[in-house]
């Protein structure tokens, strides 16, 4: 059995520091060192295996350590025995950041055919550049289920995560990567000079520290900039939407039963719901709109198949029709042969109809109703790869979800009440509907940016989750989708945490978790802003992959050799 040894420990903690870094901890400030003890102990590494076994380790600790709710999921939402969600979540933890799996071996597989003198000084500072844009290149091109990574410690960095709308969270991903190796080269020649003095080492670092320097303080000029750009844009608006966003705190063991049909459960959630509506109807200024989070209706809507279902249907149009208020909410839609996770936008009809019933609510639809199915589903929460043609898969996780899925990025049209009280200015807002894991993909929010959205509807359930770790992360994640498109975003969460975020990535209004809440939300609609996101979409990945790997492969010995060769023949026919 292989010992634990001293590089273990370094890889310990930078998973430690990594972790601290991330909400919920919000450390930080760690994530600017916190790949140092990693480096150090692959540098201690004395082969291609070793290096990869510490890949491995830091894989594993950082995706059970800050991602340990995957277990409380399996069991919560997936009904699988404890003992096998533990299981499942270590295994998890080999592939939950598999950046680390491939850079580990890289990264000393490039120190160790490099010579020293390609990594320290002015050729140093070019492959810190070419080893740093590599990284982030792999890091964006594996697939990863939560799409992290260590650029999204930075979403509370006002200034820094401006630059977000250049490339996404990978380009901040260069600066952190870039300052944990730069100031391990610097750390390292320190630890093994061999002169009385540390001015040597530092000599043959500045290239690589002014390099880091550079640009960090070229990301914090640039998002100075662009602040200056926003503030103006929302100090004069084009108008403003009040929304009344309600978190029902509906747990999970009640929404189990809603779901399954139960009367006395769905009754509950309907009313629980409706009555937080009416209390937000009563706040001043009164909301244009009400939002209900993702799955807060317990049935299909509009599709009934009981009397009770038709009963729930009817009561939500009345409450609709009679307050005259548009109500936004996620719920399940059947179109005969999949059922989908969807989002409806019910608005008031013209005139009220003496009665409603099935067949007046089937009248008009085109109006005052509007729907949208969720395209990203969550692999082992809402679909099982497969398990359309294999049945087994079927019988044997009945629990999972095997929903639809939607056409993709859409607009919906969202016209805000009009009357006493109502605070609104506009006629209409364009919004992008995104369901909870939706949010976590730029291109998504991209795509509709482009078709014209002037904002971002995010409907999430994280109650499966528990109260600490996912929600905040989640939340940290998506605060992205905003500044890559700087549209203003509206969540609303079942359990928490609902928040309103600016263009700018801030975070102005948030709910605490499990807590029947209304919040009461002013949200500026702005002109569009243009950004490079928009315009080349998720573009950075690929272009740091090839770039750096162009930069290594133009400083690798193999290449120098080449030149060298060519330059001695060349004298020679001279």
């Amino acid at each position: 059995m292989r010992k634990f040894s001293y590089p273990d420990i370094l890889t310990v903690v930078s998973a430690v520091l990594i972790v601290l870094a991330f909400p919920p901890w919000g450390f930080a400030p760690l994530i600017w060192v916190a790949l140092i003890p990693w480096l150090f102990a692959l540098s201690r590494a004395r082969s291609l295996k070793a290096a990869w076994v510490q890949g491995i380790w830091l894989s594993f600790l950082m995706s059970v350590l800050g991602f340990h709710w995957v277990a409380s999921v399996l069991h919560e939402f997936g009904n699988i025995p404890w003992v096998f969600s533990i299981l499942a979540l270590l295994l998890f933890g080999l592939i939950g950041q598999p950046q680390f799996l491939a850079m580990g071996p890289g990264i000393w597989f490039l120190r160790e055919r490099f010579p020293e003198s390609t990594r320290h000084g002015w050729r140093g500072a070019f492959f810190l550049l070419g080893l740093t844009l590599f990284y982030a290149g792999v890091d964006w091109f594996l697939p990863k289920i939560f799409t992290d990574t260590l650029g999204h410690s930075l979403f509370s960095a006002r200034h820094l995560r401006q630059a977000a709308d250049l490339g996404g969270a990978h380009l901040l991903t260069t600066l952190i990567f870039a300052s944990n190796y730069a100031l391990f080269t610097l750390l390292e020649r320190i630890r093994n000079r061999g002169e009385p003095s540390f001015w040597p080492a530092l000599n043959a670092a500045l290239p690589q520290l002014g390099l880091v320097l550079l640009l960090c303080a070229s990301a914090w000029s640039y998002g100075s900039v662009r602040l200056k750009v926003l503030e103006k844009a929302l100090a004069k608006p084009l108008g403003y939407l009040q929304a009344g966003v309600i978190q029902g705190n509906i747990g999970d063991i009640e929404k189990i039963a809603a779901e399954r049909g139960l009367h006395d459960a769905a009754e509950s959630v309907i009313g629980t719901m409706l009555d937080l509506s009416d209390r937000a109807l009563a706040m001043s200024p009164r909301p244009d709109i009400l939002i209900w989070p993702e799955t807060s209706y317990p049935s299909t809507f509009r599709t009934p198949q009981t009397a009770d279902e038709l009963g729930r249907d009817l009561q939500v149009e009345r409450f609709v029709a009679e307050r005259k208020i548009p109500l936004l909410f996620g719920g399940y839609d059947h179109d005969g042969r999949k059922d989908f996770n969807s989002f409806f936008v019910l608005t008031p009809p013209t005139a009220l109809p003496p009665a409603l019933t099935k067949a007046s609510m089937t009248r008009g639809d085109e109006n005052h109703i509007q729907v949208y199915h969720k395209n990203m589903l969550l692999m082992f929460g809402e679909y099982i790869p497969g398990a359309s043609y294999i049945r087994w898969l079927r019988e044997t996780f009945p629990q999972v979800g095997n929903f639809g899925r939607g056409p993709g990025p859409s607009i919906l049209t969202v016209h805000p009440a009009r009357g006493a009280g109502s605070s609104g200015s506009l006629p209409e807002v364009l919004a992008s509907p995104v369901i909870c894991y939706e949010a976590l993909f730029p291109n998504y929010i991209i795509e509709a940016a482009r078709k014209g959205s002037q904002m971002i509807l995010n409907i999430t359930n994280d109650s499966w989750f528990g109260p600490w770790g996912e929600p905040q992360l989640h939340l940290a994640l998506v605060t992205f989708r905003s500044i890559e498109s700087r549209l203003p975003q509206l969540r609303s969460t079942n359990t928490g945490i609902s928040a309103l975020i600016l263009p700018d990535g801030e975070i102005v209004q948030t709910t605490a978790w499990g807590i029947p809440t209304v919040m009461n939300s002013k949200i500026p609609i702005i002109q569009p802003i243009p950004t490079l996101m928009i315009k080349w979409g998720d573009w950075f990945g690929w272009f740091a992959f090839c770039t750096g790997l162009t930069f290594l492969l133009f400083l690798s010995p193999w290449i120098q050799n080449i030149r060298r060769y060519q330059r001695g023949t060349h004298r020679v026919s001279s």
